[in-house]
């Protein structure tokens, strides 16, 4: 599906962006990929190049601009051009809206926003090359439907859902598409490990599960499997848009209360 296409992952040491990472090698992807620090990139090069494909790594801070526009440079050198780019790094930033100070929504956007920005007007010229390039932006639910004490993130992301509105209304003449992705809850192995630290926790995770439509919070790998579909450029007439990935939470009305 992906056989030979050039692929930047941000934020693939763990994760969702770990498990894009491997399935777009897994289809024959050449993977350029970074994370914070180098904490499990080991472990995700070993696993690219299992599959006979090509990758490189940079560990660095992305909300450095310079160095994230560096790195795709070189990423792009390493790949001898792009195909497709993923915008997967972020962390979360919870406030109230009331508490949270200059320096909270700045260093949200700093870390959830305008990397993904500054990567793809760096991007631009190789995916205007490629003849069929993409670009997919890792929003959240929580851009559209969103609960108290989530702030700024929900700003960032709602941003990252507008940014992918613009560039797939700009760069659509340069057969460019832009898609966003919105999970809700995806149960990385960081979560995982919060939710197995106490019964208490572990509770609380069978009861957020029944909120969602089909029982169950979501895996990295139900992210991986749509992203590598959407880098394929299968489809050729979905830019522009957001897609949930949610198991239905979205579709749900609450029960009124009494």
């Amino acid at each position: 599906m992906l056989q030979n296409k050039r692929i930047i992952v941000t934020g693939a040491t763990s994760g969702i962006g770990r498990a894009i990472a491997l399935e777009a090698a897994r289809h024959g992807a050449d993977i350029a990929f970074c994370g914070l620090t180098e904490e499990g990139a080991a472990e995700v090069i070993h696993e690219i190049e299992k599959c006979g494909r090509r990758s490189f790594f940079r560990a660095l801070d992305l909300s450095n601009l310079d160095e994230a526009r560096r790195f795709t440079r070189d990423a792009i050198a390493f790949l001898g051009g792009l195909d497709g780019v993923v915008n997967n790094a972020g962390a979360n930033f919870f406030h109230s809206v009331l508490k949270a100070k200059l320096e909270d929504v700045q260093r949200c956007f700093a870390v959830d926003f305008y990397p993904a920005w500054a990567i793809c007007q760096e991007a631009y010229e190789e995916l205007k090359a490629c003849g069929n390039g993409i670009i997919v932006n890792m929003a959240s639910i929580h851009a559209e439907r969103t609960f108290a004490g989530t702030f700024p993130y929900n700003a960032a992301k709602a941003a990252l859902v507008a940014l992918t509105k613009s560039l797939a209304i700009e760069w659509g003449p340069d057969n460019i598409k832009a898609i966003a992705i919105a999970p809700a809850m995806i149960m990385t192995s960081q979560l995982v490990e919060d939710f197995n630290s106490s019964p208490e926790a572990q509770a609380e995770l069978r009861r957020l599960e029944t909120h969602y439509a089909v029982r169950r919070a979501g895996t990295p790998e139900d992210v991986a499997s749509l992203v590598t579909y959407l880098l394929s450029g299968v489809n050729q007439f979905l830019s522009g848009t957001t897609i949930h990935v949610d198991g239905g939470i979205n579709a749900i009305m609450e029960s009124p209360r009494e």
